[in-house]
Parts: structure tokens; sequence; C-alpha cells
């Protein structure tokens, strides 16, 4: 079986291709850089040159394939135009599925994100089912949302597609910008002290990497066209987060919260002076927003129609914590 992973070099897509071709899948892999350190390796795994937003090299990785795993995206909060996240996230999904229904593919699994649904309201997980009640709060999350909408489309045109939603996705891995769950654990195992905004109420749902990969599996082999399924673990706030990380990794760090509106202003402020010389910063008000916005969800949904099973949050932080830690040992 032939299969094309986007996204590769990516956090999910880099563990996902390996896991397909240790299944003895041949993965071709489409790649902007074949030159790049978080190409996945592996004899079954083919690069091909390319990139989903160029049409013609989507077509040449996707030929003689059976199914289409789509995970590519952009996802940098600190990019301040709209154009990367439209190209990427809409005309690179666009490509994919026209593509593949031009290839007859199979089916086609595309990883959305949770955040298209919204805040979750008060004490209530997102499902499935929760409309978004609010106005899209940054560019990646309107252009994943028009993404799924590219989707619909093609679903109605006879492509075989399903949409997964993951949380937020911790775990061993590549480390890449996307993955600040990872970043946070780091700074509890390595550093002294940690200022943090003063919102460690705010409640979120965490994922482990090895339950999303398997998901992907399971979405080709037990998901329905045009359905949408929200790929979680548990759901947590900050406070209890950094309470488990501190006691698993035995760590002493000590964490101090600062007023949220000061944090957000001075970054704002930051941004603001390093903008006028043409510098830019790790964080902006909107990726703290995102941060600290409430994201407790159910994936139930996917428990029950896909034989989904979740990782307990304990058991992947000291996965996650042994990896980080011999990570850093050997630099």
């Amino acid at each position: 079986m032939k299969v094309l992973v986007t996204g590769a070099t990516g956090y999910i897509g880099h563990q996902l291709a390996l896991k397909l071709a240790d299944q003895n899948y041949e993965v071709h892999a489409l790649l902007r850089n074949l030159n790049s350190t978080k190409i996945p390796r592996h004899d079954n795994i083919i690069p091909f040159r390319g990139n989903i937003c160029a049409y013609d090299t989507v077509q040449k990785a996707i030929k003689q394939c059976d199914y289409v795993f789509h995970t590519a995206a952009f996802t940098d909060l600190k990019y301040h135009k709209i154009d990367k996240f439209y190209n990427t996230n809409v005309v690179g999904t666009k490509n994919v599925l026209e593509a593949s229904l031009r290839e007859n593919v199979k089916k086609v699994v595309y990883t959305s994100t949770l955040s298209t649904f919204g805040p979750a309201l008060y004490k209530t997980p997102i499902t499935e089912e929760q409309p978004r009640l609010e106005s899209y709060a940054n560019d990646y999350e309107l252009t994943k949302s028009m993404s799924e909408e590219v989707v619909a489309e093609y679903v109605e045109k006879g492509v075989f597609c399903t949409i997964l939603s993951p949380t937020r996705v911790y775990g061993p891995g590549l480390k890449t910008y996307s993955n600040g769950v990872n970043a946070i654990i780091s700074k509890i195992l390595h550093d002294k002290v940690l200022f943090v905004p003063s919102k460690l109420d705010v409640e979120a749902n965490y994922v482990f990497i090895d339950d999303v990969v398997n998901a992907e599996l399971l979405a080709l082999k037990n998901g329905k066209a045009g359905e949408k399924y929200i790929i979680g673990g548990e759901n947590s706030d900050y406070k209890t987060l950094f309470s488990y990380i501190k006691n698993i990794s035995k760590s002493k760090i000590s964490i101090f919260q600062i007023n949220y509106d000061l944090v957000k202003n001075c970054i704002a402020f930051i941004n603001n002076v390093n903008a006028a010389f043409g510098k830019s910063f790790l964080l902006t008000p909107q990726v703290l927003d995102s941060l600290f916005t409430n994201r407790s969800a159910s994936s139930q949904k996917a428990v029950s129609t896909l034989n989904y099973r979740i990782t307990p949050l304990k058991t992947g932080l000291k996965q996650t914590i042994n990896y980080l830690s011999k990570y850093n040992d050997h630099g």
C-alpha cells in the first residue's frame, strides 16, 4: 500500500510517517527541503520535493497512492499577515483534495485542530456538536475552519475524507514551534524560576502524541466520510498540569504568577519595539490569548466510533519527561 503524508517534517506528520513505514506502507513524503534534518528516515519513506501550495508537485507525489494523510499546516501565530495561513491551510488543502479526487485515492485523513470550535463553554467540554459562538481569534483558526469547508466541498464531490481535531499535543518527538506543551515541560525541568500569567485556572485538553498517531490509523480504518472527531486526552488546568510535571520530575522550580493584563501589555510593547527594528518576538498578545483560553474537550465520539484509546495524563507526562531529560542531556 502506498500513502502520501504531507507535513512529514512536522511534529505529528514525522511520527505518523515513521509509524506507517514500520507497518510496511510505502510512504510518499512531500517535502519543501530535501536537506532538512527533520525528515523522517526509513527505507519505506520516499521523499518528494514539493509544496502543497504547488498543485503539480502534489500531483506527482500522490501518484498511485491508495491513501493520504494531510497533516501539513501553517501555524505560526507570530506572523501578522493572512497570506501564508491562507495559502497553506486553505489552498494547500484544496490542492491535496483535488489531486486525491483525480487520482482516485480511497481515503483521506485530514488533521485539523480543536481551536476551530472556539473556546469551551463554562465547565462544558467541547464536543463535535458544539457550534462556534465567538469570532475567530487569529488567522490560524480562521483558515483551518475554511479548510474544513473545503473538505466538505470535496466530500460532496466524492472524496472520502475524515477530519481529526487534535487538542494540545505533547510527548516525545520533534521540537517544533507548535509544540508549546513540551516547551513548558522543558522549562519546569531545567529552570529554577518560572513566571506565568495569573490565569492558572484556565482548563485545556492534553493529548499524548502516540494517541494522535494511533487515531490517524484508526480514522483510516473506521472513520466516516465528512465526519469530524476530536482527538484528545485528559482535561487539566495549568495549576494541576504544573503540579503533575513538578511531582513526576521532582523539579524544585519556583513558579510565580504575574497579573495577566500586565503580561499582555508588556508583550504588546516588546512586539511594537521589535517591529520598529524589523525583529520578531516569540510571544505575541494573540499567542498568549490562545494559550490562556478554556479548551476542555471530550473525545467520546472517537472512543466509541474509532475505537480510540486515551493515555492517562500522568503516564504521558512521565514518558515525555524521560524523553526531554535525555534529549537535553545529549544536546
